[in-house]
């Protein structure tokens, strides 16, 4: 029988984000991330003054990040572990919204920590991505799992038939972000994720 496909986010899903990049901006930057909402935009202030980052520079920050720190991102408590029980009843591939630019070291990166997954990148929703992932893996049925809302709206609409899970791997963002309103079943921590995959890939 052939494998459903588990479609897996990276950032708050597989690594932190939050962290490390409130750590190059203090570093770098000379600014401060404090969450107040669910977003990096109306949430970083220069340090000198306290004022705030416009919305165009949040961009060029996050690419930054990417270009100069994202090694140093920890992997998420339990994903290690998860997927590797996961790539029996699943195929696994990792869908990450960076620029192709860093595609091959985001793969470098989650293979040296243990999760050695094809790695595709994408810009913008991803239910197209889904659709396509699909279509070229010949495959009918398929998890997604991502921490973002609109991804789960995008997939819902453009193939509806995936199943959703939505996680938030950081303890300071999930009480930001309420349940996904177009995912299936929020589950923030893999421990509790794993046994709610298995159970969906045995459908």
């Amino acid at each position: 029988m052939t494998k459903p496909l588990l479609i897996c986010d990276c950032d708050e899903v597989l690594l932190h984000f939050a962290g490390p990049f409130r750590t190059y901006l203090d570093t770098a930057h000379a600014l401060e991330l404090n969450f107040e909402s669910f977003a990096l935009s109306g949430n970083i202030r220069r340090k000198a003054d306290g004022s705030l980052i416009e919305k165009k520079d949040v961009r060029t920050l996050v690419e930054g990040f990417f270009a100069d720190a994202m090694e140093g991102q920890p992997v998420v408590d339990g994903a290690v572990e998860a997927l590797a029980a996961l790539s029996d009843p699943y195929e696994i591939v990792i869908l990450t919204n960076i620029r192709d630019a860093y595609r091959d070291r985001r793969r470098a990166q989650i293979a040296a920590l243990g999760m050695p997954f094809p790695v595709y990148v994408n810009d913008g929703p991803k239910g197209p991505a889904v659709t396509t992932l699909m279509r070229e893996h010949g495959r009918d049925a398929a998890v997604f799992i991502d921490d973002l809302p609109p991804h789960h709206s995008s997939v819902k609409r453009d193939a509806p038939h995936v199943h959703r899970l939505h996680m938030v791997a950081d303890p300071e963002l999930r009480p930001l972000i309420p349940a996904a309103d177009d995912a299936h079943a929020r589950i923030d921590i893999w421990s509790q994720a794993l046994p709610y995959l298995l159970r969906q890939a045995a459908r």
